[in-house]
């Protein structure tokens, strides 16, 4: 999408994301996280798979602020719309090059109708999207989530027309900006704060507080959590999930300094890994140190993109690590294990930035 259909989205979509919105979509996140918490307790935490529960989470949460469902992924590890959605991401080489492709030679990928991702998987939420939209309209229920924000812009939008097309085009968005990327920044964090027992007690004390003036994980308390915000940036800088950002040149440019001439219509590849472990931007920029972000986020910090293209949902994301984050630490306390590995390899099979070795802590309840 591009130009002025892009425009036109953005200013319809952005909103969703405001400070109020996000207050009343925040109690589908806090259940997700006090189920987070309940289903580690319920394992055994010698060895906990990181990830695996992570991304459960954050299907749940997915699920529920876009789809308007409970996947109950945390609960049925054999959950459909779990399986479904990890099919959506899985990592194999084919996957990798259609995206390559899909980057590079948007026309050819169009013309050889090649998808990322196999036919059943759009087939099974798409169904998920039209069963609740035809649940809502004939039943008049109202939920605060995303998926009733777009059908209330479909009512009530004069200047754009919300299509159902659009609608499950933006759930479907929804979950590819924000479901792995969310699990990979918890477990990279899981992983920086079980190295550094100091670290993570100042995050505890902070959660234990602001949860006890507050009286639970709520929008507020979360909101309050300083501390652990710092260590969610500071997890994005060493560790963004999407370590590349594409975008299409718009505008014939030759970069300041160089000979490099950039046409209309050119790709153009942001290494965004790269400009965030520059000493230059980030002292010492190998180490977790949550408190590069104690004033303001620096200069090269670009985990959410920067200008009119920039992520609309990174407070929805910020939101949603942060509540599990505040579930775990206060009634946990996260420890290396046996199988934890002494450092981060980067899988080069993956898209994202994934540990090759995966990330496995002890949980020990407080």
């Amino acid at each position: 999408m591009s130009g002025a259909e892009w425009k036109a989205m953005r200013q319809i979509v952005t909103p969703t994301f405001s400070s109020a919105k996000m207050k009343a979509m925040f109690p589908l996140i806090a259940e997700r996280a006090q189920t987070l918490k309940n289903s580690l307790l319920k394992e055994s935490l010698e060895e906990v798979n990181v990830p695996d529960f992570m991304t459960r989470f954050t299907t749940d949460v997915i699920g529920s602020c876009a789809f308007g469902v409970d996947p109950g992924s945390l609960k049925d590890p054999e959950s459909p719309f779990l399986k479904m959605s990890q099919k959506m991401f899985k990592i194999d080489r084919s996957t990798v090059l259609k995206r390559y492709r899909r980057t590079f030679f948007p026309k050819l990928f169009k013309f050889l109708n090649l998808r990322t991702y196999s036919k059943d998987v759009g087939t099974f939420f798409t169904t998920i999207i039209k069963k609740v939209l035809d649940e809502r309209r004939a039943t008049g229920v109202q939920r605060h989530d995303f998926l009733q924000i777009m059908l209330n812009v479909q009512k009530t939008e004069t200047n754009f027309v919300m299509t159902d097309t659009l609608i499950i085009s933006n759930s479907f968005i929804f979950m590819l900006a924000g479901l792995e990327s969310s699990s990979t920044t918890l477990s990279f964090c899981l992983y920086e704060l079980a190295k550094d027992k100091h670290i993570q007690d100042d995050l505890r004390t902070e959660i234990v507080d602001c949860l006890e003036r507050y009286g639970g994980i709520n929008y507020e308390a979360v909101c309050s959590m300083r501390l652990v915000n710092q260590a969610v940036l500071e997890t994005l800088r060493l560790h963004p999930p999407t370590p590349l950002a594409t975008r299409l040149c718009t505008s014939a440019c030759t970069l300041n300094g160089t000979d490099l001439s950039v046409r209309v219509r050119d790709p153009v590849l942001i290494p965004l890994y790269c400009i965030q472990r520059d000493a230059q931007h980030f002292p010492n920029p190998d180490k977790f140190n949550p408190e590069r972000f104690k004033e303001t986020n620096p200069p090269g910090f670009l985990a959410f993109g920067e200008g009119p293209r920039s992520c609309p949902g990174a407070r929805f994301a910020q939101l949603t690590v942060t509540a599990a984050l505040a579930a775990l630490l206060s009634s946990f306390e996260i420890e290396p294990c046996s199988m934890t590995t002494s450092t981060i390899v980067y899988d080069p099979r993956s898209v994202m930035l994934k540990n090759k070795g995966g990330i496995w802590l002890k949980f020990v309840p407080l």
